[in-house]
């Protein structure tokens, strides 16, 4: 086993609301090592993005973790830090790429200035050194004509350059942990494939761990080392990539797959779909969240929320696991 950079324990993560407490992360716990991506995947409202805040400890004011929950970044607990800690560690040891750039990115300042204040914060820089840095940066990720663009403000760049200068900013202080958030969302196609290749090159090259985030089972399959599938908060299968997509134990791994478009197919062929809505995590099902709309459900799986099994190497939160002939 290599150098674990994060550890995740029992990560759980709810919110006051008007109807109640909404739980959003239910008791995830995982590890990751230098240089490895896992991938998180599942359906909109699953937890995906909860969970990266949470690990960055970038929550709002009416977020509940409980005192056992506990993230550990590179031996130090971040749920222990106070925020000026915090923010001294953001940059340097994580960092995080949202899923809107435009949204993410200061529209009123240009793309040198919010490359260079990273910098000169947490690596002390003066202002020319910075701005050289913001260049260099720049052209790392692709960026065409850099010294212009360093002067230019978000608007003025497309979706694909502006995602590109948040990985800039992302990777300017060479963190140990870069977390991407559906970093291809509204992107077109081969701007897709481009900024996952980016990423990817990143990681390799700065020896990095990355989280990549997103709902599309096909981004993961040759981009990630691990995944890990999330449903109603709570992960519900775990393995390598290969036996992810070869070996499902998990129906709702299983119904996710099926989902993807396949080349063979033939024209206008509908797509599958899962059936039924995501649950209420407010008022949850009391058995398996997934059995309202599995179609391997019985009786026992109302009785109550199956936890992960199987070995380290792949695990999953089902009692009726699917067998190889079933997943292939």
């Amino acid at each position: 086993m290599g150098e674990i950079i994060l550890d995740v324990r029992n990560q759980k993560t709810a919110f006051f609301t008007g109807r109640g407490m909404a739980q959003a992360v239910d008791g995830v716990s995982f590890t990751l090592e230098r240089g490895k991506t896992l991938g998180v995947v599942g359906e909109s409202g699953s937890g995906k993005s909860v969970l990266s805040r949470s690990i960055m400890r970038l929550l709002p004011g009416n977020a509940v973790v409980p005192e056992e929950s506990k993230v550990i970044l590179n031996g130090r607990d971040l749920t222990r830090m106070s925020e000026k800690e915090l923010r001294r560690l953001r940059g340097p040891e994580v960092a995080i790429i949202f899923q809107d750039p435009m949204t993410s990115l200061n529209p009123v300042l240009t793309i040198g200035k919010q490359i260079m204040e990273v910098l000169m914060f947490h690596m002390g820089m003066k202002r020319g050194p910075a701005r050289a840095k913001a260049v260099e940066l720049l052209t790392a990720v692709g960026l065409p004509q850099p010294d212009v663009r360093v002067d230019q403000y978000p608007h003025q760049l497309s979706g694909g350059m502006r995602q590109r200068v948040a990985i800039a900013i992302a990777i300017a202080c060479e963190p140990d942990l870069l977390i991407a958030d559906e970093p291809t969302t509204a992107l077109d196609v081969t701007v897709q494939a481009e900024i996952l290749d980016l990423l990817g090159r990143m990681v390799r090259e700065r020896n990095m761990a990355m989280i990549l985030i997103t709902h599309d089972m096909g981004v993961v399959a040759g981009r990630c080392d691990d995944v890990a599938v999330m449903y109603a908060g709570r992960i519900v299968e775990k393995a390598p990539v290969r036996d992810l997509f070869h070996k499902t134990r998990m129906p709702y791994t299983a119904a996710l797959l099926s989902s993807i478009p396949k080349i063979t197919d033939p024209p206008h062929r509908k797509l599958d779909a899962i059936e039924g809505r995501p649950p209420d995590i407010i008022n949850p099902p009391p058995g398996c969240p997934f059995a309202p709309r599995c179609k391997y459900a019985e009786a026992a799986c109302d009785a109550g929320k199956p936890m992960l099994e199987g070995s380290e190497h792949h695990q999953w939160a089902c009692i009726k696991p699917l067998g190889e002939e079933v997943a292939a």
